[in-house]
């Protein structure tokens, strides 16, 4: 009885239970059990709707001669794929829930990748929606064989079979995949992994060096009543995507979004030196407003609005961790460097410049500056040195 080929199949699902593989390597040894099995596979797609801000979904592909993809392909939300959809089998399955077989070596459903498959010298090809708890987004996992006469219907049921049962290996995957995005989306890498690892109550925290950046839109206030909310809010993605991934690419991270403000953190680890981080700081700060430059150069040729901002930066030991009520937190970061580098931004319209830094966080990057004199900072005891680049 053919149906025996199951039992290793469960045995290989079992030992993988709480595995650190991910989903491509479980769709790619999957696959390869298979063929051990007597599948006669020649191709296999498993596709997967996720949930980030910047890609849709993805897939990976296995195939018999050894062209896989071993890591899940993702698809950008910007590129439009509603047309390669509406002809594709996922949407075939999705409307029905069921599976969907076509057989590739007589007439099929006029579908282009049934096409291009029966050109290729498939012969038979089926997708198993993959049984989800989460039924909201897309998951399909796709068999194609060369084999002559192509799958036995005993070959259909069982493969069905297979793909119910991986489905919740895959599934808790997905949701682990989902929810380290979502959380490095929201609280940033470095913080979400301590909220992973187990930081999860009010007052979770601890203490740490680091540069804090502390960076503000000119004339928001005015901005606020000038312009349509649309392009507001596109100034405002612009602006912070500009700041952020250059920060993020030295190594910062995004604490908050404060109204038009945005506070990032770079910690200097334990055993390495302020100067390692500092000059990879000023670094973002050079990546920033070259990026300005350019990206108003742009504004200013469709009559749009420019960007303006100023950068304030100082050093210090600050407090970080979770605060807020009881069912509400959010991850902050709080000190006596976080108040002087919001200070100092403020004085970058009136000193004209935009960018400022203490004179400690100066001294730390071996790189020139220039003394821009004492300041009195509102809510700092005593007055602190500031320093521009020359």
């Amino acid at each position: 009885m053919r149906g025996e080929r199951l039992k290793p199949f469960v045995e290989w699902l079992a030992e993988r239970q709480g595995s650190a593989a991910d989903i491509a390597e479980l769709h790619q040894a999957l696959c390869r059990l298979l063929n051990g099995l007597g599948y006669g596979l020649w191709k296999s797609g498993l596709l997967l709707e996720t949930l980030d801000p910047e890609y849709s979904g993805g897939r990976t592909i296995w195939s018999r001669e050894g062209t896989e993809e071993l890591e899940l392909t993702l698809n950008l939300h910007s590129r439009d794929l509603s047309e390669q959809y509406a002809r594709s089998p996922l949407k075939v399955i999705d409307e029905t829930g069921h599976t969907l077989r076509a057989r590739l070596d007589g007439s099929v459903q006029s579908l282009p990748l049934f096409e291009e498959l029966r050109a290729e010298g498939a012969t038979d090809y089926m997708i198993v929606p993959l049984a989800f708890i989460d039924r909201r987004r897309s998951a399909g996992l796709s068999f194609t064989t060369d084999t002559p006469g192509g799958f036995t219907d005993e070959d259909v049921r069982e493969l069905e079979i297979i793909s119910a049962l991986f489905s919740a290996t895959l599934e808790v995957r997905l949701l682990r995949h989902i929810a380290i995005n979502l959380l490095e989306t929201y609280v940033g890498p470095q913080a979400g992994a301590s909220i992973l690892d187990g930081s999860i109550k009010r007052g979770d925290g601890g203490r740490m060096r680091a540069v804090i950046w502390y960076s503000d839109l000119r004339n928001f206030t005015r901005l606020t009543e000038t312009m349509e909310t649309g392009e507001l809010l596109e100034l405002l993605n612009e602006y912070f995507d500009l700041v952020g991934s250059a920060a993020i690419r030295r190594g910062g991270e995004v604490v908050q979004h404060i109204g038009d403000a945005i506070m990032i953190y770079f910690t200097v680890p334990d055993g390495s030196t302020d100067a390692q981080v500092t000059a990879g700081v000023l670094d973002a700060v050079a990546d920033t407003l070259a990026g300005l430059d350019a990206a108003n150069a742009a504004r200013r040729a469709r009559g749009a609005v420019e960007i303006k901002c100023g950068i304030g930066l100082d050093i210090g030991q600050v407090t970080h961790g979770n605060v807020g009520s009881l069912r509400r937190l959010s991850f902050n970061v709080v000190g006596p460097a976080v108040n002087r580098a919001a200070r100092i931004e403020t004085l970058t319209k009136a000193l004209g410049t935009p960018m400022l830094m203490s004179a400690d966080f100066a001294r730390t990057t071996g790189r020139p500056w220039l003394s821009a004199g004492w300041h009195a900072l509102k809510g700092v005891p005593d007055p602190v040195e500031i320093a521009r680049l020359p």
